[in-house]
């Protein structure tokens, strides 16, 4: 669920005057929260506020996973390691963190996401344009020294071959791999290791030129600061960054690659209990780049969908056959990304051997037959997916079913009351504006409360049967070894297809990179 801030729309006309010669502060509806664009494309937020006497800075570059391809996936992700490791003014990295230190950091850190690469520090406020000065020869100026870089390499690699043992990792390669069959190396920030091996100076060299300019980049700056000091900073420091004559595009390409049937899998997970299944069952979702009003809507129904007295819960809880304890067990998630929304409807299912009666066919005919037993693991999953399909989901676009007693709007002060409690600090306003940014734009953040506020059950309706109905998805059952040993055959039976480290990763299968090739 996105967990997203106030509406920003003020605009200051004293703001104007004062810096009409190069730019103005847009004052936004959260006190203390202001906006700049520099002329070269950079934008600039500058949150205030003093309750302690310090200062957050970080900055933040368009780019990882969604921009990769065969050819250069993983280099985002080695390149945020470089720019630890020295720059024009810091030689090497003791010098970059000595100074660091010197700056008095509790937090420094970076990482490469989907949409997104970041760097970030949290200095005392006295040193906010020493702070900033550090970040600009890190990201305008790095070294990339070779041998740093060779270095540097077996680290990343280091953590690439731990993706491939990891059990969380192997089923999530999986599901990308699944979801989206033309580009799942856009989903993985930790990139192919025959790339990172094979990587020099030069091709981070075309990382930086291409993607690390002012025009995709954005600088978050708050605490006890003051926006005008912060922005004649700024500035001083960042007004000559250039951007390159040739310029890149940004916008990414539609991905939504629809499944001619739903794919149903199964993954041993040796972290499960062996009374316990874990089944999900994955759709395309909006996206923020080409759907944002449709984010909107996913939203809202993601928060109605998980209430735990609403209809959607109770259809699931009814069902005792699946085994489905408490409403805990049962849910929905929806994250915005930029070109990749996925929703997913998971449940955590029990075994044991007692008998309940159970008469029940959601679609599959011979079902109803077990009526003394509970349902075997496969059994279970496919009862669940079916009652998911056949009734669930139906159901939500059944206004008399779904919504109840005014709910929607219920939902909807529920969000706003979330956001104003985050509003109690300006790292995490933020740390949330830099990753809307980077999948949606600054104007989707701010008008983000005005957007939530129009949502209406119509809207919630279209949307799940825009999304959802007659819709084909990755179903994931999760088991223990045993439980899989015991039913391997019955899961192969039902169309299971096992998921393994060999078959999960796009970086094993060479028809991939010679698909995106051509």
């Amino acid at each position: 669920m996105n967990t997203m801030l106030f509406n920003f729309k003020k605009f200051s006309l004293l703001s104007f005057f004062l810096f009409l010669s190069f730019a103005f502060a847009e004052i936004t509806s959260v006190p203390g929260l202001y906006r700049y664009k520099l002329d070269n494309g950079l934008e600039l937020f500058v949150a205030e506020n003093s309750a302690a006497p310090l200062a957050y800075i970080e900055i933040a570059v368009r780019a990882g996973a969604v921009t990769q391809t065969p050819k250069n996936a993983g280099l985002f992700h080695l390149y945020e390691h470089m720019m630890f490791k020295g720059n024009s003014k810091y030689a090497n990295q003791d010098e970059f963190n000595n100074a660091a230190n010197l700056l008095g950091q509790i937090d420094q850190n970076g990482s490469t996401d989907l949409d997104r690469v970041n760097y970030y520090f949290t200095i005392p406020a006295s040193m906010v344009k020493r702070g900033i000065e550090f970040w600009s020869y890190a990201i305008r100026t790095p070294k990339l020294d070779e041998q740093e870089l060779e270095n540097e390499k077996a680290v990343v690699l280091a953590e690439i071959n731990a993706d491939f043992t990891s059990p969380a990792h192997i089923r999530s390669a999986a599901l990308f791999k699944t979801m989206f069959p033309n580009s799942p190396w856009r989903q993985s920030p930790s990139g192919s290791p025959v790339v990172i091996q094979n990587a020099s100076a030069d091709t981070l060299r075309e990382i930086q030129e291409r993607y690390y300019v002012p025009e995709n980049s954005a600088l978050f700056v708050g605490g006890d600061v003051n926006h005008d000091e912060v922005y004649s900073y700024v500035k001083e420091i960042f007004s000559d960054w250039q951007n390159p004559e040739a310029r890149h595009p940004f916008e990414l390409p539609d991905t939504k690659e629809p499944l001619s049937s739903d794919k149903k899998m199964v993954f041993v997970d040796p972290g499960l209990s062996d009374n316990m299944i874990q089944a999900a069952y994955y759709l395309r979702g909006p996206d923020g780049q080409t759907d944002a009003a449709d984010t909107h809507f996913a939203d809202v129904w993601t928060s109605l969908a998980n209430n735990p007295g609403g209809n959607f819960i109770k259809t699931f809880l009814s069902a005792k056959e699946l085994g489905i304890p408490e409403a805990d067990y049962i849910g929905v998630l929806y994250t915005t990304q930029r070109v990749s929304g996925i929703v997913s409807f998971s449940a955590a299912m029990l075994l044991d051997d007692s008998d309940v009666p159970v008469d029940i066919n959601y679609g599959f005919g011979n079902i109803h037959a077990f009526t003394k037993k509970n349902l075997n693991p496969v059994e279970k999953t496919d009862a669940y997916l079916s009652l998911l399909k056949d009734k669930a989901i139906p159901e939500m676009t059944n206004k008399e079913l779904f919504f109840k007693d005014n709910s929607i709007n219920f939902v909807i002060q529920q969000l706003a009351d979330a956001r104003i409690y985050e509003l109690e600090s300006a790292k995490a306003i933020l740390a949330s504006l830099s990753y809307f940014w980077s999948s949606c734009g600054s104007d989707y953040f701010f008008s983000y409360d005005q957007n939530i506020a129009r949502v209406t059950e119509d809207n919630v309706v279209s949307f799940v049967q825009n999304y959802f109905q007659n819709k084909n998805g990755a179903f994931i059952v999760s088991v223990s070894p045993r439980i899989f040993s015991q039913y391997k055959s019955a899961f192969k039976s039902h169309g299971y297809e096992e998921i393994t480290a060999l078959n999960a990763f796009w970086q094993n299968d060479p028809h991939l990179e010679e698909s995106e090739a051509k």
